[in-house]
C-alpha cells in the first residue's frame, strides 16, 4: 500500500448482539517508532473492519484485539502523484499534510445520498467535469422545499416499537456513502459531511444526546480514516431546538477526542454564527455574503474562513435562491481576494414543482453559467506561485480595535492625532467601529512579492490604482471576470501605479512579477 491510502483489516467474528456501535475491537499500529490507536466498527453479516490511513512511508505494524484478533505487517510505499493527505488549518489558509496548498473551490448538494441512483450516479459525473474541489452534504435526509421524496435508505435500522435505534447501523446506507466518499477522493473533491439539520420529519433532529454520541461514535469508527472528509456539526445548527449550547460543545469536543485523523470541523449557522474559538472548530463557516467582514474574523479567531453559503444562482421564487450567474460569480471574486474561501450552490427550475431536480437538494445536472467563471478562478489563483493571502501594505497603520486607536491619539502619534476621520472613530461604538475598518482594507490578496490580485466588485471606476514594491518590476493585467479574458495592460511597472479600467463590474488587476528581472 502506500501513504495517505487507507487500508483496511477485515476480519470474521461473532454476532455482536444488540450493540452494533461499541463493538470490543482495537488496532494498535506502530510505523516508524509512532504508536496510533484505532477502534473497529461492525460491517455486518458477522465482519468487522479497523480502517487506517498512514501517514509517511515505512514498515507499518498492526495488532488487532478484542472479540476479533489479528497481527501483520505491511510494506507503506510513498505516496502516487496527487495524493497529498487530509487537508489541514494552517493559519488562516488550508494545506494538505504533504505542504500542497489547497484551494476550496466548493458547491452543495444536501440530500445527494438520498436520491434514486441514476441522479446519484448523474451527480458524481457532473462533479467529474466541474471546478468544484469540495462537496458538502447530509447524512441524514432532508424534508424541504424541492426536496420532500421518501428515501430509500436511512443510517439506521428502526426497533420492533418502530423507533430510530441508533445501535443499528443500516450497513446499506454506510456502504453507499463510503462509496460516494471514495468517489470523491479519486476526483480529489473534498467532502464536507453535515452531521446534523433541521430540515427533517423522520425524527432526527430529536434525538437525545447519548443517541447522539453512539451515531457519531459509529462515524468515527468508520469513517475518519478518510483522508477527504470533513466533519460539519450541522447546517443551520440554531434551529435544531432540542439541542442546547454545551450539547454541540460535547459534540464538537467528542469529535475531537476521537477523531485520530484530525479532520477539520465546523458549525453552519442560521442566524447567529457559531463560536469559532472553539477549540476543536478548525475554521470559521459561515452562511453570508459580506466578504469586507473577513479581515475582522481573520483577527478575531486567526483561522480560515469559508462562506459555506452565500446564495444560489437561480431562478426560484425564494429570495435566497435566485441570484444572477453574474452575482454568483461577483461573490466569489470578493470573498477570494478578502482572503477567504467560498461555496457554490444552485437553484434553478423549469417550473414550479417539487418534483424538480434542483442542485442544491438532489444534484443531477448544472445549469447555470457561474461555473464556468468559478473555474476560471480557481484555475487563476491555483496558477500563483504559493498560497495566496490578504494583503496588509507594509506602511500601513494597523489598527485592531477601538482601544488600540484611543492609545494612539493619547501619545499623539502623526497620521492619527491629527486625522478627524480617526478622533471620529474613537467615539463610536464597537459595532460601528468594526465596521468602518472593514473600509481600511482592499480586497487585494498576494503571494509574497511574487504576485498580487485586486478586485474591484461593483465599482465602474475607469481608473484604478495599486502599490507595489519598488524593488521589482511588474506585468500588470486587467481581468474581466465575466468574460474570463486577461489583458496586459502594463509591463515593467512598480510603486504606486495608476491603470486605466474599462468602468464596468467586475473588474480585476493582475500585477505578476517579471521572470528575469
Amino acid at each position: 500500500m502506500k501513504q495517505y491510502d487507507v487500508l483496511e483489516i477485515d476480519l470474521i467474528g461473532c454476532d455482536p448482539g444488540n450493540d452494533w456501535v461499541h463493538v470490543n475491537v482495537l488496532a494498535e499500529f506502530v510505523l516508524n517508532g509512532k504508536h496510533y490507536t484505532r477502534k473497529g466498527f461492525y460491517a455486518g453479516k458477522g465482519r468487522y473492519k479497523v480502517r487506517f490511513m498512514p501517514e509517511e512511508p515505512g514498515i507499518l505494524h498492526y495488532n488487532v484485539s478484542g472479540i476479533v484478533q489479528a497481527a501483520g505487517q505491511k510494506q507503506v510505499e510513498p505516496a502516487s502523484d496527487g495524493r497529498h493527505g487530509m487537508v489541514k488549518a494552517e493559519g488562516t489558509v488550508f494545506r494538505y499534510q504533504d505542504g500542497t496548498k489547497y484551494l476550496p473551490f466548493g458547491t452543495t448538494v444536501y440530500a445527494l445520498l438520498h436520491q434514486e441512483h441514476q441522479v446519484v450516479e448523474q451527480t458524481m459525473e457532473t462533479m467529474k467535469g466541474s471546478p468544484f474541489n469540495k462537496i458538502r452534504f447530509c447524512v441524514f435526509p432532508k424534508h424541504y422545499a424541492f426536496n420532500d421524496n421518501e428515501p430509500k435508505l436511512f443510517a439506521f435500522e428502526k426497533n420492533e416499537e418502530g423507533s430510530w435505534d441508533v445501535n443499528r447501523p443500516c450497513m446499506e446506507f454506510w456502504e453507499e456513502l463510503e462509496l460516494r466518499i471514495s468517489q470523491f477522493d479519486e476526483m480529489g473533491v473534498q467532502v464536507d459531511l453535515i452531521l446534523f439539520h433541521p430540515y427533517d420529519h423522520w425524527g432526527f433532529m430529536h434525538l437525545n444526546q447519548g443517541e447522539c454520541l453512539t451515531y457519531l461514535e459509529y462515524v468515527m469508527r468508520r469513517i475518519s480514516a478518510y483522508p477527504n472528509v470533513w466533519w460539519s456539526l450541522a447546517n443551520e445548527y440554531e434551529q435544531m431546538t432540542d439541542f442546547t449550547k454545551e450539547r454541540w460543545e460535547e459534540m464538537a469536543a467528542f469529535l475531537g477526542r476521537n477523531d485520530g485523523g484530525g479532520h477539520l470541523l465546523s458549525n453552519h449557522n442560521f442566524v447567529h454564527p457559531w463560536d469559532f474559538s472553539n477549540t476543536d472548530t478548525t475554521h470559521v463557516c459561515l452562511q453570508d455574503a459580506d466578504a469586507p467582514k473577513i479581515p475582522a474574523l481573520f483577527r478575531k479567531f486567526g483561522k480560515p474562513v469559508i462562506y459555506d453559503e452565500l446564495g444560489y444562482e437561480g431562478n426560484i421564487p425564494y429570495s435566497w435562491g435566485n441570484l444572477s450567474a453574474f452575482e454568483m460569480v461577483n461573490r466569489f471574486w470578493k470573498i477570494v481576494c478578502y482572503g477567504g474561501y467560498a461555496t457554490h450552490g444552485e437553484t434553478y427550475m423549469d417550473e414550479m414543482n417539487d418534483d424538480q431536480c434542483l442542485w442544491w437538494s438532489k444534484g443531477g445536472i448544472l445549469k447555470g453559467q457561474s461555473m464556468e467563471r468559478i473555474g476560471f478562478l480557481r484555475k487563476l489563483t491555483e496558477s500563483f506561485p504559493g498560497t495566496p493571502v490578504l494583503f496588509k501594505p507594509e506602511d500601513s497603520l494597523q489598527i485592531e480595535n477601538r482601544a488600540q486607536l484611543k492609545q494612539m491619539l493619547e501619545q499623539n502619534i502623526p497620521g492619527v492625532s491629527d486625522n478627524p476621520v480617526y478622533i471620529c472613530m474613537s467615539n463610536m461604538t464597537d459595532e460601528e467601529f468594526t465596521h468602518m475598518l472593514e473600509f481600511f482594507t482592499d480586497p487585494v490578496i498576494h503571494v509574497g512579492k511574487e504576485v498580487y490580485l485586486k478586485y474591484f466588485g461593483d465599482m465602474c471606476t475607469i481608473y484604478g490604482k495599486m502599490q507595489l514594491p519598488e524593488e521589482h518590476l511588474y506585468t500588470v493585467e486587467i481581468i474581466d471576470v465575466w468574460e474570463m479574458t486577461r489583458t496586459v495592460a502594463a509591463e515593467h511597472v512598480n510603486g504606486i501605479f495608476e491603470v486605466k479600467l474599462p468602468g464596468k463590474p467586475g473588474i480585476a488587476i493582475l500585477a505578476a512579477r517579471e521572470t528575469g528581472e
